[in-house]
């Protein structure tokens, strides 16, 4: 029995530590955009009310995270005496733009739902990602504490982890998918937006294989959970 229990010591402690690095490398690309995105979409809000209000409305919208392959040559002026030898040219990678579009006969409701991206569908995208998120972070909780109580009560452990780490596996993945999809298609319509105006925008599909990784990684471990219960229940029956 003390061995069981110094075992699942250990493995809650790894469970703590796997899920601290996978909730870190979420927040890493998710908390930043998001807390740039909640200032920005503050303004906008400001801004399309003050145009509804002004009985010409415009459509606001956001395009971040623009990959730029091409940008035109831009000197940046030195004031400095010290770099009055010195030249500094700027290359610009990525842009985020703010757009606005006249849209008569639309609905305030329909000006706020394509705030991102200029797509009520990629608002959607980005609440269904903040929302996978928030699951992720509960589940994770759950497991802990579900593992807390296995240590105490000297018991196996419950086999709801087995089915909350695989939802958490999926999540992972799907947030990441989302993610990647809302960036993809607001770089379709930045390279509209921004067609003729010598910035080329990179309008390939891209995804961060190290999140996705990251998501099979707990299903793996979610199944190599599966089994460990099962062959507990089938020493169980021949004893």
């Amino acid at each position: 029995m003390q061995n069981k229990k110094s075992l699942l010591q250990r493995l809650l402690v790894i469970y703590i530590t796997f899920f601290i690095v996978l909730v870190a490398s979420i927040a890493h690309g998710f908390l930043p955009d998001f807390s740039k995105g909640y200032s920005e979409g503050s303004q906008m809000g400001n801004d399309i009310v003050k145009s509804w209000m002004s009985g010409t409305p415009r459509r606001v919208y956001m395009l971040s995270n623009i990959a730029i392959a091409n940008s035109p040559r831009s000197e940046i002026a030195l004031d400095s005496v010290a770099a009055a030898d010195r030249s500094v040219e700027a290359r610009i990678g990525t842009l985020c733009l703010t757009v606005e579009e006249d849209a008569p006969g639309a609905s305030v409701m329909g000006i706020a739902f394509g705030s991102i991206g200029g797509s009520p569908w990629l608002y959607l995208l980005t609440v269904l990602n903040v929302l996978a998120f928030a699951a992720i972070i509960v589940l994770m909780i759950l497991i802990i504490h579900s593992l807390r109580r296995s240590i105490r009560e000297e018991h196996t452990l419950d086999k709801r982890n087995v089915w909350m780490l695989r939802t958490i596996g999926l999540l992972t993945i799907l947030t990441e998918l989302f993610h990647d999809i809302v960036n993809w298609r607001m770089a379709q319509r930045a390279a509209e937006v921004l067609a003729g105006s010598g910035y080329a925008v990179e309008t390939g599909f891209r995804i961060s294989y190290s999140t996705v990784i990251m998501g099979i990684l707990v299903l793996f471990a979610a199944e190599v959970f599966a089994i460990g219960q099962n062959l507990s229940e089938e020493q169980k029956l021949t004893i």
